[in-house]
């Protein structure tokens, strides 16, 4: 039987987990030989984090963990913290769910158990995250695919800042398109965006970047063909109180307890910091050899077809609305259906302007 991934549902990928050390009962006292600096300032830990963590291996997963002395936590509190990195392969099985409130036991559990820490579940739950990725999976077809990748980079918004705008990365093992860096101070306005191929990612070997061994070991009840996803990264706190979603503490417990509305406009902000109106994005037909005035008109009919979904007869009404002559009227009508069933109506670009459409619907763009 295949496992159902949850398509078009977004959730957390991952995030850096701090804990404060005094409201622990206990901790595996060699990560005091593993200091990680953290910015007093944002929170962030270094990123540096995984070269000088501690790592605990697992079969084809693993979790980082460090010390991280005198850590700000307030105004003028100073105390010493343990970050821990989360990530969903951490839920083995149940991956594609994403770190949920239903699930995070199993990791806090398995923590637990390999005595990285000891504290009760509460404590954990009061823990602050940083650095945290939502995720939205989608299947989408290569010829879709490209469309996609094709718009986000004619979209993209124009910069004379040499730390935005897009890459595109082509290869076997992964193609897809991202903007900014995971590690940049102009979270607020530049916040990294990836969208990339999550079927190539499982199916490439792990010494070449992928993780076809987790795939193997957990994954292979689950149909990847075609799995494409969109992923953004909330940096800190003050990352997090920007987006105006009502959390109060920023508390693990707060992220996990975030609805679909909140993680949606999660995406939908970093999407619309990058990328122009979607309602000037035409991009997906070659109309060559078309006077102004056609091309004019075909944009209108796009626009009223696809982004308001009207009827052509509705289209027609509007767009004939006022021209008293009757040939003019017939003639101009004439050109309306001609440039809609050539362009629009019954043809593959129709098809596939549907679900282009669709996953620009899901992830926010307007």
């Amino acid at each position: 039987m295949t496992n159902v991934i949850k398509l078009s549902e977004s959730s957390t990928d991952s995030f850096k987990l701090r804990l404060q050390v005094s409201k622990l009962l206990g901790y595996d006292n060699s990560l005091n030989d593993h200091y990680v600096t953290v910015n007093q300032t944002s929170g962030e830990v270094s990123e540096t984090f995984k070269k000088l963590s501690k790592r605990y291996d697992l079969k084809h997963y693993s979790y980082y963990v460090s010390y991280n002395p005198n850590t700000r936590v307030s105004l003028n509190d100073y105390v010493d913290t343990i970050t821990i990195l989360i990530n969903s392969k951490q839920l083995k099985e149940r991956y594609f769910e994403g770190v949920t409130r239903k699930n995070i036991n199993i990791i806090y559990k398995e923590i637990i158990k390999l005595g990285i820490i000891d504290c009760d579940f509460a404590t954990f739950l009061n823990g602050m995250p940083t650095d945290i990725d939502i995720k939205k999976d989608f299947r989408l077809e290569l010829d879709e695919y490209k469309e996609v990748i094709k718009a986000c980079t004619i979209m993209t918004k124009e910069s004379s800042n040499r730390d935005k705008g897009f890459r595109v990365f082509k290869a076997k093992d992964n193609y897809g398109i991202e903007w900014s860096i995971r590690t940049t101070s102009k979270y607020l306005t530049n916040p990294f965006l990836k969208i990339y191929s999550k079927d190539l990612e499982l199916m490439t070997p792990k010494d070449k970047g992928g993780a076809n061994d987790f795939y193997n070991e957990y994954l292979q009840g689950f149909n990847i063909s075609n799995l494409k996803r969109i992923e953004t990264t909330v940096k800190n706190k003050k990352h997090f109180e920007s987006l105006n979603l009502g959390v109060k503490t920023n508390s693990l417990a707060d992220l996990l307890n975030l609805s679909q509305k909140s993680m949606n406009k999660i995406l939908s902000v970093s999407v619309n910091a990058h990328l122009s109106s979607r309602i000037k994005a035409r991009t997906f037909t070659d109309k060559t050899n078309m006077t102004p005035q056609k091309r004019l008109l075909l944009n209108s009919i796009l626009g009223y077809t696809t982004e308001l979904n009207w009827s052509i007869p509705k289209v027609e009404s509007l767009l004939l609305n006022g021209i008293e002559n009757k040939q003019s009227k017939y003639r101009t009508k004439k050109l309306i259906n001609e440039l809609y069933n050539d362009y629009i109506s019954n043809t593959d670009y129709d098809f596939k302007r549907s679900k282009i459409n669709s996953f620009f619907d899901e992830i926010g763009w307007f």
